[in-house]
């Protein structure tokens, strides 16, 4: 180890994904703390180095969580309680002239572009890594979950990382609300990979041949079980089928049987609406990310994942998108049940499956 001490920069968005449970597809303007960003900074810490000094902001920017983590720090002179995209970068200016090796922080996107729009002005490259707090994390520089985020840092700092360009991503908020999805590179950023513990960019792929994936799934449907449709134009084509065309590709939307209940459903309708009854789940994975769980579809939580359980989650996509995906990625916010999911058995075809296995099973010593 360097006796120089090694230096971090670690901020926090603490409004970031409060849109999620919710159904409101982004928090970018929302001033409501989300509750569940301590415990994935927790979760974090919890494979991240504590030796190093974490130079923060102060309160819900970093300060209160690296206390309560019992982590090395020094507070910069930004942030506080009540935060803007201008605490974000007046923070990262101050790590800068710390000379901190390394910009980590918990957000979305819309953080990420906070954080590298700054790191570009400044002119200077040091990498950042991002902790998936956010609604939707489709730039490359987030590690798969709190966990590998913290083994990321662990192995950058013992020098076995790689430093990659990648895109920083985010959708047009306006279109996204309207259920338009408009996906947009705004930078390249600087950020370090280590097997697949770090996640590429979102990549758009065209709706290939998915009608026999779709019949075989509407053909199959139990009238007297609830489903609970995910985001993406794949699943939405099955609702089509259903005889819906009021379609919103980011909308999770729950069916009873072949009549639909309730479009735009947030994690506590779910809550209260699927009891007593059998549960579905329909996916689809995120092009080029594989996510199935934990990326624009927080709506679905883990209690609805245990009310359904892995075997009634179906999964389908067309056979060229799936396999340009090497494994299938879960962040449900809870890793108990993270790690409970080894291989799934995607719907490629009219009875037709292609069985691909979980990322995550490796990110975990």
């Amino acid at each position: 180890m360097s006796s120089m001490p090694l230096k971090v920069g670690f901020l926090i968005n603490p409004y970031a994904g409060s849109g999620g449970r919710t159904g409101e597809k982004g928090s970018d303007r929302k001033r409501t703390i989300n509750p569940e960003t301590e415990g994935r900074i927790t979760r974090f810490f919890n494979t991240a180095p504590k030796y190093p000094v974490y130079f923060t902001p102060r309160l819900n920017m970093g300060e209160i969580f690296l206390r309560k983590n019992g982590v090395n720090y020094r507070i910069i002179d930004a942030g506080g309680n009540d935060t803007t995209s201008e605490d974000t970068k007046k923070s990262v200016r101050l790590m800068i002239k710390e000379n901190v090796s390394i910009i980590v922080f918990a957000g979305g996107d819309g953080t990420a572009k906070d954080v590298w729009s700054t790191v570009e002005e400044i002119g200077i490259d040091v990498p950042i890594l991002g902790i998936p707090t956010g609604v939707k994390m489709h730039s490359g520089v987030f590690a798969e979950s709190p966990e590998a985020a913290g083994l990321l840092l662990a192995h950058f700092l013992e020098g076995k990382t790689l430093e990659e360009s990648t895109d920083i991503m985010d959708v047009d908020e306006v279109l996204y609300k309207e259920g338009i999805y408009k996906v947009v590179s705004f930078y390249k950023a600087l950020t370090v990979r280590f097997g697949q513990l770090s996640v590429p960019p979102k990549s758009e792929v065209p709706l290939d041949d998915v009608e026999g994936a779709v019949d075989f799934v509407v053909d199959n449907i139990k009238d007297s079980a609830f489903y609970v449709m995910g985001t993406g134009r794949t699943v939405k084509e099955i609702e089509r089928k259903l005889g819906y065309n009021d379609i919103n590709y980011l909308s999770v939307d729950l069916f009873l049987g072949r009549r639909l209940l309730k479009k735009g459903v947030s994690y506590l309708d779910l809550l209260e609406m699927t009891k007593r009854r059998e549960v579905f789940i329909v996916l689809t994975p995120i092009g080029g990310q594989g996510f199935i769980f934990g990326r624009g579809n927080q709506e679905i939580g883990p209690e609805i994942i245990k009310r359904a359980s892995w075997s009634n989650v179906i999964v389908l996509s067309s056979y060229s998108k799936i396999k340009g995906i090497p494994c299938l990625r879960v962040d449900t916010g809870d890793p108990m049940i993270d790690r409970t999911l080894n291989i799934v058995k995607v719907i490629v075809g009219y009875n037709e499956y292609f069985s691909v296995g979980v990322c995550n099973k490796y990110n975990h010593p």
